[in-house]
This record gives C-alpha cells, sequence and structure tokens, in this order.
C-alpha cells in the first residue's frame, strides 16, 4: 500500500533528522522519534461513519478503537475491509445490504466482535459508505513526530516542554546557528538569555555568519558589538499618515551601515549603553 510506504519512508526521515539534534545542539539537546498515541486521522474517520448512526457512547468507542487500531499494519487491515465491502455495496447498488452479512462484517471491521452493536445501527453504517467516507480512512495516517529532551550543565534529562524559557531558548538557538541551511531570523533573543547565555550565542553567531544570512532584531549590544554584526540598522518611529491603510506600521530607517561608521556607532552607544556617560559610570562602578 503506497500510504504505508509514505508512513514508513516520513518515520526515516523523522528518525534521521532526530539523530542529527545531539550533534547540532551541541549535546544540550537529545532527540527521539515517538509514535502517535492516538493517531487523530484514526479518530476523525471513525467518528465520522457514526454520525447519524445514534451508536450509543460513539465517541469514547471511536477513541478507544482508535487506540486498538493506532499501529499502521491494524489501521491497514480495517482499510483493505471496508474497501472491499464498499467495492460489493457498489456491484449490488443503493439498495440496503439485504442480508446484513456485510453490515455485520463491516461493524466487526469498525469495533472488533464484541462490540455489541445493534443490527439496525450497524444498516446504517452500511448506508453511509460513500467516496469521501472511505477515502477518509485511506488517507489517515499516524503523525509521528520527534520529542526533544533537554540536558542541563549537570547532566540531567529534561523533558524539553518542561524545561525554563531560557535553557528551550537558547538549546533552540544553539540547534538553529549550527546548522547550515538559508536566512535565519531571530527576534529579540535576549528576551529569555541573561547575558552570560548570549555571550554563548554570540560565540555561535561569529562561526555561523560565515556559511549563512543572520539577521537579528534586538536591543542587546552584545549581539550587535561582540556577534561582530556586518550592517547595523536602526529603526525609529514614522512620522503619523494622515490617510493610514489598514494593517500598515510607522517606522522608519534612522540609521544604515557598517559598525564602525560614527553614527553607528553613536547610536549603540546611545540606544544599547544608555549613553556614552551611563556607559562611563558603569565603567567606573565595575572598575574597568
Amino acid at each position: 500500500m503506497a500510504l504505508r510506504h509514505n508512513i514508513g519512508r516520513r518515520r526515516e526521515i523523522l528518525q534521521d533528522a532526530a539523530e542529527k539534534v545531539a550533534g547540532h545542539s551541541g549535546g544540550t539537546l537529545k532527540a527521539k522519534v515517538k509514535t502517535d498515541p492516538q493517531p487523530d486521522d484514526y479518530l476523525k474517520a471513525l467518528e465520522i461513519i457514526c454520525n447519524g448512526s445514534y451508536l450509543q457512547d460513539a465517541r469514547d468507542r471511536c477513541r478507544q478503537r482508535a487506540q486498538q487500531l493506532k499501529l499502521v499494519a491494524d489501521w491497514e487491515e480495517l482499510c483493505n475491509t471496508i474497501e472491499e465491502i464498499y467495492r460489493e455495496k457498489i456491484i449490488i447498488g443503493t439498495a440496503p445490504d439485504p442480508s446484513g452479512a456485510q453490515a455485520a462484517r463491516l461493524g466487526e471491521a469498525l469495533f472488533g466482535n464484541e462490540s455489541n452493536i445493534a443490527p439496525r445501527t450497524l444498516g446504517r453504517f452500511f448506508d453511509s459508505l460513500n467516496d469521501q467516507v472511505v477515502g477518509n480512512f485511506l488517507a489517515a495516517a499516524p503523525r509521528d513526530y520527534i520529542a526533544l529532551t533537554y540536558v542541563d550543565e549537570l547532566g540531567r534529562n529534561i523533558g524539553f516542554e518542561r524545561a525554563s524559557p531560557g535553557q528551550q531558548a537558547s538549546a533552540l538557538l544553539e540547534l538553529l546557528l549550527r546548522q547550515s541551511a538559508g536566512t535565519l531570523i531571530i527576534d529579540q533573543p535576549e528576551d529569555d538569555l541573561d547575558n552570560k547565555v548570549v555571550m554563548k550565542v554570540v560565540d555561535l553567531v561569529r562561526n555561523s555568519k560565515s556559511r549563512r544570512q543572520l539577521i537579528f532584531a534586538t536591543h542587546n549590544p552584545n549581539v550587535v558589538v561582540n556577534g561582530d554584526a556586518d550592517k547595523v540598522i536602526t529603526l525609529t518611529t514614522g512620522e503619523p499618515n494622515p490617510n493610514p491603510v489598514t494593517g500598515s506600521v510607522r517606522i522608519a530607517i534612522e540609521v544604515d551601515g557598517a559598525i564602525e561608521t560614527p553614527a553607528i556607532k553613536n547610536a549603540i552607544t546611545h540606544i544599547m549603553e544608555g549613553g556614552e556617560p551611563a556607559f562611563e559610570l558603569r565603567r567606573r562602578k565595575y572598575r574597568f
């Protein structure tokens, strides 16, 4: 079955990607491919065929059956049975199943032989078979996924969803910056990172920018200065438009140039350091 082959191929691709995560994240992340425990496509296909059947506890039955059929081979067997029954229905025409045998076979395939479903309800299942209903079963596929684990400084494994925003952000930035894909746009990474982690990210930025284009929106001077930005653009609030267009923004470019130019140096000093007096005050306070 072509769908089964494609599902297997997709899992291989996910597995290959998961194996690369540890290396590309500097060991701060682990990745494992996990099987969808209850495929939504399976559940939806079962629920649709139950619509109008007046099946008691239909949603609970569908959920339980979707879990039982989570293996691709089991679902494929169900699909083959439904296809056979639908072909026979087409052959006999639009008249209801005269003997009820096919309806009973369909009910057993859908919910198992211990389902105790009334014959009238089984007949409604059979009557509801059409191209769309059958297509829902044939196109249903599990959504396997990659589960991430964060590895902290002590080597402890933490589920990624339970890691702090800073841990998540630093790990993902490291993962992205170690790759050599297309342009990478990062919006204010300092929101979730302290300056110690930002400096680690800055080292990765310097190494990564020779392999790909990096665009940062930031207020942190470490990213711009220590990251050795090749081009800096300072934005300011634009003039109000008396006839604004819906969705338009009021921004304008204030300064644009290389980091070595006096205008850019002045902008960085005032916007990111709070001005030269503030910068000098901190220098004296920390005795640098």
